[in-house]
């Protein structure tokens, strides 16, 4: 079932530790909000993650 479990990839750990990273930092030292439309670096950031969880989600069951 999908998102019934855990990733096995250790490199989908890794992206998804550093993702979770830079919105801690961005957020404690820079004020970024992720709620809001002014700041479009935590956007664009949004967006890439999101485009590459697609892309590996589509590469993963070709």
């Amino acid at each position: 079932m999908p998102g019934a479990g855990r990733s096995e990839s250790a490199a989908v750990r890794a992206i998804g530790a550093i993702v979770a990273l830079i919105a801690v930092v961005g957020y404690l030292i820079f004020g970024w909000s992720f709620t809001g439309s002014e700041n479009t670096i935590p956007a664009a950031i949004g967006i890439i993650v999101a485009v590459s969880a697609i892309g590996w989600t589509l590469y993963s069951r070709l």
